[in-house]
């Protein structure tokens, strides 16, 4: 089973790591709630070395932004909004749920 990063409906934005990093996190959690609504459900990824501080090497400043404490603080904050917006499930139990989509916009 493939489940690819959610995209919100109609213009298809990728919730994925640089939009998370990089978008007001009000913004992010409008996004998120969207495609909550019409999907039913978020798959999102985050790297691991998006957790350490990055401002020491020659990255890209959309790269760097929010990285080490900056983004556990930000990635904690939207967790906890998020926590309360859905149920957090492994993908394991997800497939049970995998029905075939419907479009939500009409």
């Amino acid at each position: 089973m493939q489940i690819p990063v959610s995209v919100t409906p109609l213009i298809r934005f990728s919730l994925f790591w640089l939009s998370f990093k990089n978008l007001p996190l009000p913004l992010y959690q409008l996004a998120s709630l969207l495609t909550l609504r019409c999907d039913r459900y978020l798959s999102l990824y985050f790297h691991p070395w998006e957790f350490t501080d990055l401002a020491a090497y020659g990255l890209p400043s959309y790269v760097k932004r929010h990285s080490g404490k900056s983004m556990l603080w930000r990635l904690e904050r939207y967790l906890i909004w998020l926590h309360s917006q859905a149920e957090f499930i492994t993908y394991a139990d997800f497939r049970q749920f995998v029905h075939p989509k419907s479009s939500c916009l009409g």
